[in-house]
């Protein structure tokens, strides 16, 4: 994939490696060690990390002076308040928050240790709406409250009720999916070569059941119960057309099925 507007002199700085694929990032420093500025990667999202994975990757980066950057935009106060590498016994240089820390407000974080924060003095950063406040009071308003209420204990349970639901619909209608990701980020694939047909059809017709709804659920602070029950029935019912009209889907879209773009190492 060559997505437009990435400059030519980019071409060949970002070396991808799969998670809790420790031979590959091997590989990757065995070939390129000595000009790795950097390993960015997220500490979790699809898969649980395999152990000692991400302390592995931890050691690489030390041992070709690399610095270690954590991506929690995702994954960051879904399962704890403060980002998911401090239950993971991961100690990055770097990590990175965005819109969750101010429940949508316009505001992102960078934070890390002194050594590798301490280069920001002699950088030139400038910005317009330094003085701007409303994300800063949105974060911390926020964050007390994830603490208080202990959020992502719920966010993980709905979660989990979700992907059940998923898992369960799926075997009583023998239906073929694949579920993943963390309970507060779970996602669903269609195991047939018509995946985005079928995928296709599910949004078309939870829509109609008053879902806006996709494979993917992200757990939100006021799902209930209640919502969850109803969504699984709504799924219920689509999963059992979806049985009966396996070899035929494309007859009963009522538009064109998504077309994959950006594919995500997992």
């Amino acid at each position: 994939m060559n997505p437009a507007g990435v400059p030519k002199g980019l071409e060949g700085t970002a070396l991808p490696f799969r998670y809790n694929h420790i031979e590959e990032l091997e590989e990757i420093v065995k070939e390129n060690g000595s000009e790795l500025a950097a390993i960015v990667m997220e500490p979790i999202r699809s898969d649980q990390p395999q152990e000692g994975f991400l302390q592995k990757v931890r050691e690489i980066a030390d041992s070709i002076g690399a610095i270690m950057i954590i991506d929690e935009i995702s994954a960051g106060f879904r399962l704890n308040s403060g980002g998911a590498h401090l239950i993971l016994d991961l100690t990055p240089d770097i990590a990175v928050f965005s819109k969750a820390i101010g429940n949508g407000y316009s505001i992102g974080t960078i934070i890390g240790n002194s050594d590798v924060m301490s280069s920001a003095q002699a950088s030139f950063i400038s910005s317009t709406n330094w003085t701007e406040q409303v994300g800063f009071a949105a974060a911390l308003a926020t964050i007390r409250k994830h603490i208080d209420c202990d959020a992502s204990k719920h966010l993980c349970k709905i979660g989990e009720m979700i992907q059940g639901g998923w898992n369960r619909i799926a075997e009583k209608h023998s239906v073929k999916i694949h579920t993943g990701g963390i309970y507060s980020l779970s996602h669903f694939v269609f195991d047939y070569y018509t995946a985005q047909e079928l995928k296709a059809y599910f949004v078309q017709e939870m829509l109609k059941s008053g879902f806006l709804a996709s494979t993917s659920f992200y757990s939100m602070f006021t799902h209930s119960q209640r919502d969850v029950e109803q969504y699984i029935v709504a799924t219920d019912s689509i999963f059992k057309q979806i049985s009966t009209n396996i070899g035929s889907i494309s007859k009963i879209l009522e538009g064109e099925p998504s077309v994959t773009g950006f594919k995500r190492l997992i």
